[in-house]
C-alpha cells in the first residue's frame, strides 16, 4: 500500500526554527521561539552579518569560517489502518564562507542525509529523509558570490532565503536553497526592500528528488516550465518590533502574487504582552494555470508569564476549477501547521473556497526550570465548501540544551474527516525526533 504522503499532493509545512546557522536573521532578537511562533511578525526583515574583512585576496581564504549543522534524526510514520514506515538519518549542514576581500566574499555549502541502515527496515523506508530512489544523498546546496555594503547585500549562485513565498522550511534533513540572485537594500532603519530573480530551487518541499536542482512549476494546461520567479518587496519597520511589508512575485507560467502584511508586539506590562498579525494575498493566474485566488488571514498570540497561547484563521475565495497555493517552502499562512496547510487544502480540491484556523497554547519552562524547554499543543482545522475537512493535532517539545546543541520532538495525528480524493488511509500519525549541533 502506498504511504499516504504519496497520494496526495505535497504538503509544504510550517518553517520550525532550529538551532541552525545562517547568515539571514530577523531584525528584532527573538526572546521567544518554538513551533507556535514560527510565523510571528518580523520574520522576512533582515540584519546584516558582516563577514570577516581582508586585506587581501589571499586572506580572504585564510580567514574563512567553516559552517556546520550535525544533524541526527528519526522519522515514524504510521497509517493507523495502513503500513507503518521509518527512517533514521545522520548528516546536516557543512561548509565554509570566505573573508570579505572589498565587500566581496564566497559561501559554499553541502546538505546531506545518510540513513542508518543498522536502525532502519529497508522494507518499510520513509522517504522524507532520503532522495526519490530511497536512497542517502549529498549534494551542493548553498554556492554564492556576495557583495556586502553599509546599503545593499547582493547574492548570486546558491542561496538560502526566506520570504513568504519561497523560504527555506528547515524541517527535515535539507531545508529548501535556489538557484538566482537575491538582494536586500538597507535605506533608512526603518524602511527595507527586498528584489530577486529564482530560476530553480532544491529541497524537502520541492519533491521527492529534493537533492535535485528543479523549475518551479510545470503548466497542466501546456506543459511548458516556469523560466523562474522575479520578486520585490518593500518593508517599513516601526521601532524594531512592528512592521508593515508588501510582496510582489511574478512566477512564469504559474501566476502573479501580491501579498500584504501589518504584523508586530504590543507590550502591556513586564508579565504581558501579546504579537499580531494580518495578511492578505491576491493570486492572478498566467498562461491558464489554475493558481488564481485571494487570502486573507489574521493572529493574536498572547504571552503572560511563561504561558502563552493564541488563535488565528486564514479564509480562501477561490473560483471554479482554480486553487491558491504556498508558495515554494512552508508559506505565509498562519494557520500552517506541522503537516497540513490551507494550500494543500486547496490543491487537493480545486475551485472551492477553504476556511482554516489554528489554536495553540504552550509553556516556557526557562523561568522555572530548565532553560529553552518548551512544550506546545496546536489544534488546527481546514475545510473546503463542499468536498474536503481535515483536521490536525500536534504536540511539540523543544529543548535548547545549549547555545550549539537543540534537541525537537514533534507529534503529529492528521486526521481526514471527508475527501472527494482517494486516500489508503482515513489518518496517520508521525513522530520526528531531531538533535542538532550547530558550529
Amino acid at each position: 500500500m502506498m504511504d499516504l504522503m504519496a497520494a496526495v499532493p505535497l504538503m509544504a509545512q510550517a518553517d520550525v526554527p532550529q538551532g541552525q546557522v545562517i547568515v539571514q536573521e530577523k531584525t528584532r532578537t527573538q526572546e521567544e521561539s518554538g513551533f507556535i511562533h514560527s510565523k510571528e511578525g518580523g520574520r522576512f526583515q533582515v540584519v546584516k552579518v558582516l563577514p570577516k574583512k581582508a586585506d587581501n585576496f589571499d586572506q580572504s581564504f585564510d580567514y574563512a569560517d567553516a559552517f556546520g549543522v550535525l544533524r541526527v534524526a528519526g522519522i515514524y510514520s504510521d497509517l493507523l489502518d495502513g503500513v507503518d514506515t521509518s527512517t533514521v538519518s545522520v548528516g546536516g549542514q557543512f561548509g565554509f564562507q570566505t573573508a570579505s576581500y572589498y565587500g566581496v566574499s564566497a559561501r559554499l555549502g553541502a546538505y546531506t542525509s545518510q540513513k542508518v541502515s543498522a536502525l532502519t527496515d529497508p522494507d518499510k523506508l520513509n522517504h522524507d529523509f532520503l532522495d526519490e530512489n530511497e536512497n542517502s544523498f549529498t549534494y551542493i546546496a548553498e554556492a554564492n558570490i556576495a557583495y556586502n555594503n553599509e546599503l545593499v547585500q547582493v547574492k548570486g549562485g546558491r542561496v538560502r532565503i526566506d520570504t513568504p513565498y519561497a523560504d527555506s522550511d528547515d524541517i527535515r534533513m535539507a531545508p529548501n536553497t535556489f538557484e538566482g540572485v537575491w538582494s536586500h537594500f538597507d535605506f533608512t532603519d526603518e524602511w527595507k526592500a527586498q528584489a530577486m530573480y529564482l530560476t530553480r530551487w532544491a529541497g524537502f518541499d520541492s519533491g521527492e528528488d529534493q537533492n535535485e536542482f528543479k523549475k518551479f512549476f510545470e503548466n497542466p494546461k501546456s506543459g511548458e516550465m516556469s523560466n523562474g520567479l522575479l520578486g520585490v518587496s518593500l518593508s517599513y519597520v516601526i521601532n524594531d518590533v512592528n512592521d508593515i511589508s508588501i510582496w510582489y512575485y511574478h512566477v512564469d507560467k504559474m501566476s502573479d502574487i501580491a501579498y500584504a502584511e501589518a504584523a508586530g508586539d504590543i507590550v502591556f506590562s513586564e508579565d504581558l504582552h501579546m504579537e499580531y498579525g494580518l495578511q492578505g494575498s491576491v493570486m492572478l493566474e498566467s498562461d491558464n494555470s489554475g493558481v488564481d485566488g485571494e487570502v486573507v488571514g489574521a493572529m493574536a498570540l498572547l504571552h503572560y508569564g511563561m504561558v502563552y497561547g493564541g488563535a488565528a484563521f486564514n479564509y480562501a475565495f477561490v473560483d471554479d476549477g482554480n486553487y491558491i497555493v504556498n508558495g515554494f517552502g512552508g508559506g505565509p499562512y498562519y494557520t500552517s501547521l506541522d503537516e497540513s496547510t490551507i494550500g494543500f487544502v486547496s490543491e487537493a480540491v480545486p475551485g472551492e473556497d477553504v476556511l482554516s484556523y489554528r489554536l495553540g497554547i504552550g509553556i516556557d519552562f526557562s523561568s522555572w526550570g530548565p532553560q529553552g524547554l518548551l512544550m506546545e499543543y496546536v489544534y488546527g482545522d481546514l475545510e473546503s465548501k463542499e468536498s474536503a475537512a481535515f483536521s490536525e493535532q500536534d504536540i511539540i517539545v523543544s529543548y535548547e540544551i545549549t547555545d550549539k546543541l537543540c534537541l525537537e520532538g514533534t507529534f503529529a495525528h492528521f486526521d481526514i474527516g471527508r475527501s472527494r480524493i482517494e486516500l489508503d488511509a482515513d489518518e496517520f500519525d508521525r513522530y520526528i525526533v531531531r538533535m542538532d549541533y550547530s558550529f
